[in-house]
């Protein structure tokens, strides 16, 4: 590899290790709490036609998003002259917590917040104008995988493949026809009503992402929503470049096929199997359905090499209260702090079996501020030094 691709796979290391990839829907039901894994339709799915139906799927609970969806949001509520904060408050979103890449949100919040700051700037074409301005390098890991795609067809083919990393409760896939292919985009969860400028932004992002993969302006086939007209007609052609059709079975844009295999020539070809293979183990550490143990595992494993592993992030990740999440850990015979323990222990015997990695840069991955306290730990765990462990180990 070279230099740069190195330097990239360290902080690309960093962040996926960083976001806790699971789509968390919460069922609630009196005192039990069920935990599903977002079931969203992504992988190698492909439709004749666009607009076929979006398969059935049971979705329960809440639905969440990364809170750094909302940043360009609040950027965009300044622009038009108003303060966010009290958009923010009155749709239920933290402003704060845009600025935190770990943190989710409830979907229904956010996407109530792209109405209200519609109302609150009267702005009928927010969602089209946010779409159209989304930074894809501030999605991180997922966002440079799109960049660093081989070709426009593939990089679709990747952001509808690892979308849940990003938001749960939404079907997407990547379309294809004879003579087109595309996304199709559909929030599916029950409990979210507000979808109208979500959906305008999210097509109006796909599009500002084709021109920009493509170094220009690119005019799609066609484009579908779900909902009726919110802007006038004019709005619609001058960001998409074309007349959409509304009151469709489901939102897509469809691109001419012939650019399906267009070469992306800023793509760095080195880091992007670096990137893709990050996103596919995020993708396969997913917890199976109602393991609570394994989700609440999953979290600590991300947080940990953060130094940001407290039963309050975690229970965040979850969308849950802390105290619910201890009263369901109780029920498990467990608490937080022994799961944070054995999965230390856990790490630092397979950490100690890589000989290349020192004490010091192992109990900082363990989330230890200094490495005397990790030795001291991994006495109490075996009875030696991690020195001594990995000596005899030989």
């Amino acid at each position: 590899m070279t230099p740069f691709v190195c330097y990239m796979y360290f902080w690309i290391t960093v962040w996926t290790r960083s976001f806790p990839v699971d789509c968390y829907l919460v069922s609630s039901c009196g005192s039990e709490i069920s935990f599903y894994p977002c079931r969203c339709p992504v992988d190698g799915l492909r439709h004749d036609l666009p607009g076929a139906a979006v398969p059935k799927e049971q979705v329960i609970g809440t639905a969440t998003i990364r809170a750094a969806a909302a940043f360009d949001i609040a950027e965009l509520i300044r622009k038009k002259r108003h303060d966010p904060q009290s958009v923010f408050a009155e749709a239920g979103v933290s402003l704060e917590a845009a600025h935190d890449p770990y943190r989710q949100e409830d979907l229904g919040c956010y996407t109530h917040l792209l109405e209200l700051a519609a109302e609150v700037t009267d702005s009928p074409d927010f969602g089209l104008t946010a779409g159209i301005h989304q930074n894809p390098a501030k999605w991180g890991a997922f966002g440079y995988l799109v960049l660093n795609s081989p070709t426009l067809g593939s990089a679709l083919d990747n952001l509808a493949t690892f979308f849940r990393a990003w938001q749960g409760g939404t079907h997407i896939a990547c379309v294809r026809t004879p003579v087109s292919f595309g996304l199709e985009y559909s929030i599916v969860h029950p409990c979210v009503a507000d979808k109208d400028q979500d959906a305008e932004m999210g097509l109006a992002y796909v599009k500002h992402l084709v021109d920009l993969l493509c170094v220009r302006r690119i005019t799609p086939d066609s484009v579908h929503f779900e909902h009726k007209p919110i802007s006038k007609l004019s709005v619609y052609l001058d960001v998409l470049g074309v007349e959409p059709l509304f009151k469709q079975p489901l939102n897509c844009i469809m691109f001419s096929r012939s650019l399906e295999k267009r070469r992306i020539q800023s793509a760095d070809l080195q880091l992007f199997p670096v990137l893709r293979q990050h996103l596919m183990d995020m993708a396969n550490a997913i917890p199976r359905e109602n393991d609570l143990l394994g989700f609440v595992s999953h979290q600590i494993r991300q947080y940990l090499p953060l130094h940001q592993c407290t039963l309050k992030n975690v229970a965040r990740a979850l969308a849950l209260e802390s105290q619910t999440l201890q009263r369901r850990l109780k029920t498990h015979n467990t608490v937080f702090a022994d799961m944070v323990e054995n999965i230390r222990q856990e790490q630092a015997v397979d950490y100690l079996r890589d000989n290349h990695m020192d004490i010091k840069e192992i109990s900082y991955l363990l989330g230890y501020g200094d490495p005397s306290a990790f030795v001291k730990a991994f006495r109490r765990w075996t009875g030696q030094t991690p020195s001594q462990y990995r000596e005899r180990k030989r």
